[in-house]
């Protein structure tokens, strides 16, 4: 049987409180709430036992939809859908300027990509910007938002090998749509073909990326060999429209969503066979290097959700080792992708070694290696590399989550994870609780007057941004009334249904928002767990002072 160290004490995000152990009757309501949050979790479970979790539809996907449909003159149907659904985001408000510039060009209609871009990323202070400004631009120019702009090399612009698959998709598309439009399609090699041919095949987007499929799909139309496929696909995207009658991003993150909302349900007390019928499909969704996709049958792992996974599997595995010791495995496996990862700088990244490490792909990693007899130096190394990159100032971290307080989160567990398992005369013990204490500090001096939190200092707060804060303060006992304060917040802003509304938080291509519902509730549902763990009540207004 293979070993599977069990959950560090203290440190899990699946912390313990069992429903209806919150004393009085502030308490009560506090439980009232996690437990209506953890019955709707249980009802979003798939006949596979994944938990459903769709992503909305987003102007992007849906003005290239509609680019396609055009170009090959299928469907009328859906290209009037998109149209309607193109010109109510469009007047209901885009979410950035750019979504709003592609509206605007596939609706026929003027839009200024230029300054689009510039508004865009003006501030986005990110070691993909580069990159980001030359595919938005390439994608506003196929649009006819953009000019079209040369470039002195375009067979080497476009090159991002050792990147995530999905990535390799989007640019080799963009190649080619630059490469037809200036007049050099020699530049077009047949191992670019070769990359875009799987967005040919029938059924679900490669990567569960609608995205990547539509940019795949319009350079394929250059291709007379690829006309008729492309045409065929076209007719299809009626299948692939949200109930709004847009294109989503992707298809949703159903891997990603079961092992937090596992996490979430421990915490919340749900039953151990729910818990494991969630463990042994997220066990079927491992791929073959240790890893794990953010939805079903995407191949490409990637450490964000193999951490989750990791962390689920282990609690579970804790439980039902006799029964399921294939959990073990699983958990051995998911520990072996972490380590091959590693950078040279004890950082990780999100995808495939040697790109830059990240901070919350780094701390997550902590948190899911640390409980694994062994591994202290390369902990150790990882807990250095995060305390480096908070030393060295500058914007905190907005990634993949557009919240500040989902990398500071994480960070917090990292070094609680550190604590818990390094020995008590650790020399990176004490910087390690610096770097741990200037990361609350920011969430306590960044609540707002409602006792939520934005995504950054000064806009307004929203669930999902509480509740990730919610998580490191619960867990601070210095930081009680700011804990308080967010129950509260939450509390008052629960749905009939026991539901929450939150802005999107997820980033794809980053900076772009899009928006998966269903983890406004898992997120939620974590932090009312920390709460009710540390015996926080909601604060009522009389109380502040």
């Amino acid at each position: 049987m293979t070993f599977c160290a069990p959950p560090l004490s203290g440190a899990s995000l699946a912390v313990p409180g069992v429903r209806g152990d919150s004393p009085g009757p502030d308490g009560r309501a506090l439980d009232r709430a996690r437990a209506r949050l953890a019955a709707r979790l249980t009802t979003a479970a798939a006949p596979d036992g994944l938990l459903r979790a769709p992503c909305d539809s987003r102007l992007l996907e849906s003005a290239l939809a509609l680019r396609l449909l055009t170009e090959t003159g299928v469907d009328p149907g859906t290209r009037d859908r998109l149209v309607r659904r193109l010109k109510t985001g469009v007047d209901e408000g885009a979410p950035d300027p750019f979504q709003e510039a592609a509206a605007h060009a596939a609706l026929g209609e003027y839009a200024d990509g230029a300054t689009a871009l510039e508004r865009l990323l003006g501030g986005f202070a990110h070691f993909t910007a580069g990159r980001k400004l030359l595919m938005f631009r390439e994608v506003l120019t196929e649009l006819g938002a953009h000019p079209h702009t040369p470039l002195d090399d375009p067979a080497t612009a476009f090159d991002v090998r050792g990147q995530q698959r999905w990535l390799i998709t989007e640019m080799t598309a963009l190649k080619v749509l630059h490469c037809f439009r200036a007049g050099i399609p020699r530049l077009v090699t047949e191992e670019d073909w070769w990359t875009l041919a799987p967005s040919l095949r029938p059924g679900p987007p490669p990567y569960a990326n609608h995205l990547a499929r539509l940019l795949a799909l319009l350079a394929l139309r250059h291709s007379p060999r690829h006309a008729e496929a492309v045409r065929q696909r076209a007719g299809e995207v009626r299948g692939w429209l949200r109930p709004d009658g847009g294109v989503p991003f992707i298809t949703g993150m159903d891997v990603f969503a079961t092992a937090t909302g596992g996490l979430a349900l421990t915490g919340a007390g749900a039953p151990a066979h729910t818990l494991v019928v969630l463990a042994d499909a997220l066990t079927g969704q491992q791929n073959t290097d240790g890893g794990w996709g953010f939805d079903r049958s995407v191949a490409q792992s990637d450490v964000d959700d193999t951490t989750y996974c990791v962390e689920f599997l282990r609690t579970v595995a804790q439980r039902a080792r006799d029964e399921r010791p294939v959990l073990g495995r699983a958990v051995a496996a998911g520990e072996g992708f972490l380590l091959a990862r590693r950078g040279g700088d004890g950082g990780l990244p999100t995808f495939e070694k040697g790109t830059d490490s990240e901070t919350a792909m780094t701390a997550a990693a902590v948190h899911a290696l640390a409980p694994r007899p062994g591994l202290g130096p390369v902990v150790a190394e990882a807990v250095r590399f995060l305390i480096d990159r908070e030393a060295a100032g500058g914007p905190y971290e907005r990634s993949w989550s557009l919240n500040e307080s989902n990398a500071l989160f994480r960070t917090v567990l990292a070094h609680d994870s550190f604590r818990a398992s390094a020995p008590h005369d650790h020399p990176a013990l004490a910087a390690s609780a610096r770097a741990r204490a200037r990361a609350v500090a920011r969430l306590v001096s960044t609540q707002r007057p409602d006792g939520g939190w934005g995504q950054v200092p000064g806009e307004p707060a929203d669930p999902i941004s509480t509740a990730y804060a919610l998580i490191a303060l619960a867990r601070t006992p210095s930081a009680a009334d700011p804990a308080r304060r967010a129950v509260r917040y939450l509390l008052e802003r629960q749905r009939p249904d026991g539901g929450f509304d939150s802005r999107p938080d997820q980033a794809g291509p980053r900076p772009l928002a899009y928006h998966v519902p269903l983890l406004t509730d898992v997120c939620v549902l974590l932090g009312l767990n920390h709460a009710a763990a540390a015996g926080h009540r909601p604060v009522h207004p009389t109380e502040e002072t």
